[in-house]
């Protein structure tokens, strides 16, 4: 009997949380799938946008049920944008800031990501992102009394970012680039490259990968 109040309290979270985004955003097409153990906070204002016939999965390929969170948050005048099918496996940690826009093309970000988003990051297509990735488009604190600095990163199709990687702000990577693991992105990778270290340099161009 407790199993199944158990997983009857799990239908009706994920069904609550598929009418809450349904709710943000009536106009929209696509599907947001969130797992047991998703926390969705969107602010007034703020929305999720899923193409049509795209599927947006929140803390999926969780093993242990209920036992692993992820958490989307998103402020007053945010937006996540969902182009493609797109996953984020279990324990994501996501805020959009205050008039951020998150732009998700397809594909996944593994376990336990940390990305913050004060004015834009757009991802794009068949991108394959590791566990322990970190991606931020802002300092999101002053620095000898200088304005807070956000610029835009641009993560280009068919990407693959290695564990435990970091991608600052205003950082392009081009397209079919491999970012290994424990990297430290602080400028642009050219389209086909590996990059590795800190901070990160390209060591091999023309690549490609499966």
């Amino acid at each position: 009997m407790k199993d199944f109040n158990r997983k009857v309290h799990m239908a009706l979270r994920i069904a609550y949380l598929s009418f809450l985004c349904l709710c943000m955003n009536p106009a929209a097409k696509g599907v947001v799938i969130p797992f047991a153990g998703s926390r969705i906070r969107m602010a007034r204002g703020s929305e999720i946008q899923v193409n049509e016939g795209a599927k947006l999965f929140i803390n999926t390929n969780c093993v242990s049920r209920g036992e692993r969170k992820s958490t989307i948050r998103l402020d007053k005048g945010a937006r996540v944008r969902a182009l493609g099918s797109f996953s984020f496996f279990y324990d994501a940690d996501v805020v959009v800031f205050p008039g951020g826009e998150l732009t998700l093309g397809s594909g996944y970000i593994n376990s336990n990501c940390k990305i913050r988003c004060a004015k834009s990051i757009n991802i794009g297509k068949e991108v394959a992102i590791s566990h322990d990735v970190t991606i931020m488009d802002s300092d999101h604190h002053s620095i000898c009394g200088q304005p807070v600095a956000a610029r835009p990163v641009v993560i280009g199709d068919h990407v693959w970012i290695g564990t435990r990687s970091t991608i600052l702000k205003g950082v392009t990577v081009g397209e079919g680039s491999i970012v290994a693991a424990g990297a430290l992105v602080t400028k642009d990778i050219p389209p086909n490259s590996l990059v590795a270290g800190v901070p990160a340099k390209v060591i091999k161009e023309g690549v490609w990968w499966d």
